[in-house]
């Protein structure tokens, strides 16, 4: 099943490689090499601000993490995934990690490219809210759990939020987060993990670990209160090596994540922690030419024009809707390279209440560029709107 949901991918490949027995496509990364080497030594971690890369793509010519050592991120302003493009091989001994944080009284915040977590009720001065992501969980007493490769748990009979994205990991998504808890001030639900993608026209060998792990939450004194999922971690090679750790879990309840490996020769001899979403095959599909990728974007709400750099975030509204307006509301969904009369889905995930959807078509338009209007009664308050589309191929 293909899914639209946003713009990714495209594939390159090289010069053919003969072996005794065995033909290979050499894997080209497409790195530019423009950023140079990352080469990070030493007993601390480096945080790389993502502010300076807002697409989120570095172009390395290798990469080395020495023992001991590591790398952070600090999500650049469109909250876009890490995707490291690699001429030469990636040598990681240390950690890599996009995990989500931790809640408090607001909800944790998600890796970069993941979604956060609910916000707690704030000692009466602001009310609990749902986790974000197309797997977030429900704000309440008992809040619900983020799901994204497999469902979270259930929290005294509320159910966690729905699995969403594809194996192939394309588009790569974060996970979701959990919902925050009422009456309890450190009641937020943990972040969704981020994602990345490490790509190498090399060889890629981990004997560190790679990490995109749910947040929990601050569990001082809201035992109620939902993790976080896992969030995605591609990897893209000739040949994947080493003993190290690959974990895309979830925390406290939350779902497991997506893990993808793309390769000819899999020596990976490690522990991949989340493995109930994890894939293998030779897709080798990395970054997209321009418009090649399909996606889905919310216009318009009531007539209403969403903000052209929607944020996601209660605290400053993307649309507002007059209190004025009746029931049923219509959707404008823009689609992009998605087929004709492909049946298009809105879900809204209202900050107190239960989840409401609707589908339409996208019957106006031509592949390239269509429109889908979908009807739906709009719960009243804030709440969290999302498109999906699925074609069958």
């Amino acid at each position: 099943m293909k899914r639209g949901i946003s713009p990714l991918i495209a594939v390159t490949l090289g010069v053919v490689l003969w072996m005794p027995g065995i033909i290979w496509a050499q894997v080209n990364s497409g790195s530019t090499g423009s950023d140079g080497a990352l080469n990070v030594v030493g007993g601390a971690y480096t945080n790389i601000n993502m502010a300076d890369h807002p697409t989120g793509v570095y172009n390395y010519t290798s990469v080395n993490i020495g023992n001991n050592a590591g790398v952070n991120f600090t999500p650049n302003v469109n909250n876009t995934p890490v995707v490291w493009l690699v001429q030469g091989n990636v040598i990681n001994s240390g950690t890599v990690d996009v995990s989500g944080a931790g809640g408090s009284t607001a909800g944790g915040l998600g890796g970069p490219g993941g979604y956060r977590g609910g916000n707690g009720e704030n000692g009466g001065a602001g009310s609990a809210t749902a986790g974000q992501g197309p797997g977030g969980g429900l704000a309440g007493v008992y809040p619900g759990s983020g799901s994204y490769g497999n469902l979270g748990t259930t929290n005294n009979g509320v159910p966690p939020g729905p699995v969403y994205g594809n194996a192939f990991l394309l588009p790569l998504l974060g996970g979701s987060g959990g919902g925050g808890q009422t009456s309890c001030f450190y009641g937020g639900g943990g972040g969704g993990g981020g994602a990345i993608m490490i790509a190498s026209s090399g060889t890629i060998t981990v004997n560190g670990y790679v990490l995109a792990r749910g947040g929990c939450w601050n569990g001082s004194s809201c035992n109620n209160a939902a993790g976080g999922s896992g969030g995605a971690i591609r990897i893209v090679a000739s040949v994947i090596a080493g003993g190290g750790r690959i974990d895309a879990g979830g925390s406290c309840g939350g779902g497991d994540g997506r893990i993808r490996f793309d390769t000819y020769e899999n020596d990976f001899s490690g522990s991949i922690y989340g493995s109930s979403a994890f894939s293998q095959g030779s897709q080798f599909v990395i970054i997209p030419s321009a418009g090649q990728g399909a996606q889905l974007t919310v216009i318009s709400v009531a007539g209403v024009p969403v903000s052209a750099s929607p944020t996601g975030l209660l605290a400053t509204p993307d649309a507002v809707v007059s209190a004025q307006q009746g029931n049923p509301i219509a959707i404008v969904v823009q689609c992009t390279n998605i087929p004709l009369n492909t049946r298009i889905t809105v879900s809204v995930t209202p900050m107190n209440g239960s989840p409401v959807s609707g589908t339409g078509y996208n019957t106006t338009g031509t592949q390239a560029s269509s429109t889908a209007t979908v009807t739906l009664n709009l719960p009243r308050g804030g709440g969290l709107i999302y498109a999906t589309a699925a074609t069958g191929n």
